[in-house]
């Protein structure tokens, strides 16, 4: 008998219904820092989660420490006593859609491949500038899980995820110029020299420095630097929040929030997307659900104890790992795509900013939409073209209106994360720049 099975049974004998989740994975990757390889790292983990119902109440306790299953089940047992009371149950075997989410090349990548293509990089890095300094991640990850419980459920799978990063550095006498570029996917990319080629292109760019004037200016977000504005809606539409009265669209189902434009969604069923499953870590298939179609409002993401606390069902949101329980979390988070060209939102504008990198967070009250951040990385636009790096500025606004004042959406999204996002053009956004 299995350990997790093993864990399961003993559960039963005191619980009034148990789930056992087992997760066991590796990790390997090469790590490049100022032009030269630092490491080649491996790590390895397995453990255990144990979630019980006993007498109402849910009991958790996890461990990597597979010796001694009965420990496991009596600290289960007695968090239950003070656990929150079940508002779910656990379901039982389903259909779930198939996924992708393993690519067997990832397995059998060699990581020395992994160390030449660093070198490939730093090699076409320094060529194009022969003072940077360059820093790569390629990392591959192998993992599995089994989810099992008491109502029969009974389901494995295997992920794999393949990563790479790429940072490149330029000192300068008035500073520093630092670009960054990463991909992730649960297969191999076609070409390790994407973000490379993406950096330097920013990089030209970014060798003219020019002041920009503060003021309200038309400001186009590219879709690396779309995740900030996007925070607002993602813990928007989380239904813990909704559950604790404090998510800024409680009670606007139905409502239009923000511009016709905009439709934004949740998709955990993209094959080798890199939030991606076939069920979560309840045991409820994936779906995709739409979160704003046309600007109003459609739903909001639940696991098993949220849906059942608001009365309503799991949107199979329930992420979680051996060591925690569920919770509702966005998974691979899709902005629909419009019809301009970034390039035409540029030549459409005769004095403004796109942005390209923020510092940090930066937001001073994310539910509210509010936020003001410096500017790591942004081009003043005038007469429709790119000028040069704007330093020391800063940007603020709300994110509802500026979500209510879009002048055109691109036409090609990208991953970054596990967003996939197009550029954002606005009308108008409070830039300030230093005063002289």
């Amino acid at each position: 008998m299995k350990i997790e099975e093993k864990i399961l049974e003993l559960a039963l004998k005191k619980a009034d219904s148990a789930e056992v989740i087992y997760e066991e994975g590796e990790t390997k990757s090469v790590n490049f820092e100022n032009n030269k390889l630092k490491y080649a790292h491996s790590k390895s983990i397995r453990g255990v989660g144990l979630r019980i119902i006993k007498d109402g109440r849910i009991g958790f306790s996890g461990t990597t420490d597979l010796r001694t299953p009965q420990e496991l089940v009596e600290k289960a047992l007695h968090s239950a006593q003070f656990g929150q009371e079940a508002r779910f149950s656990f379901p039982s075997n389903g259909n779930f859609p198939e996924i992708k989410i393993f690519d067997k090349k990832v397995v059998d990548f060699p990581m020395e491949k992994g160390i030449s293509s660093g070198r490939e990089i730093i090699v076409i890095a320094l060529a194009a500038y022969s003072d940077c300094l360059t820093s790569i991640e390629i990392g591959k990850t192998l993992w599995r899980r089994r989810l099992l419980n008491s109502q029969g459920l009974d389901v494995s799978n295997t992920s794999t995820t393949f990563g790479l990063s790429t940072e490149i550095l330029q000192v300068k006498e008035r500073g520093l110029i630092w670009i960054g570029e990463a991909e992730s996917s649960r297969k191999i990319p076609d070409t390790f020299l994407n973000p490379v080629k993406k950096i330097l292109e920013r990089m030209k760019l970014a060798q003219r420095e020019v002041k920009i004037n503060s003021g309200i200016l038309p400001v186009i977000f590219t879709p690396k630097a779309m995740g900030l504005l996007l925070s607002t809606f993602e813990m928007g539409c989380n239904g813990k929040l909704v559950q604790k009265g404090i998510s800024p669209f409680l009670g606007k189902l139905g409502e239009k929030i923000v511009d016709s434009r905009i439709t934004l969604y949740d998709d955990p069923t993209i094959d080798f997307a890199p939030g991606s499953y076939p069920l979560d870590g309840e045991g409820i298939g994936s779906q995709r659900t739409p979160l704003f179609e046309n600007g109003v409002l459609k739903n909001f993401l639940f696991d098993l104890q949220t849906a059942g606390i608001m009365s309503t069902r799991s949107t199979g949101n329930g992420l979680r790992g051996f060591a925690s329980q569920p919770a509702p979390a966005c998974t691979n988070l899709i902005l629909k795509t419009g019809d301009t060209k970034t390039e035409d939102m540029i030549r459409d504008i005769p004095y403004g900013l796109l942005v390209d990198q923020v510092l940090g967070g930066g937001q001073s009250n994310t539910l509210a939409g509010e936020f003001s951040v410096n500017i790591d990385l942004g081009f003043l636009i005038e007469k429709g073209q790119l000028v040069g790096r704007v330093k020391d500025c800063m940007i603020a606004g709300n994110v509802f209106d500026a979500f209510n004042n879009i002048a055109a959406i691109g036409d090609k999204a990208e991953w970054y994360g596990m967003d996939y996002l197009p550029s954002l053009y606005f009308k108008g956004l409070s830039v300030v720049g230093k005063e002289e």
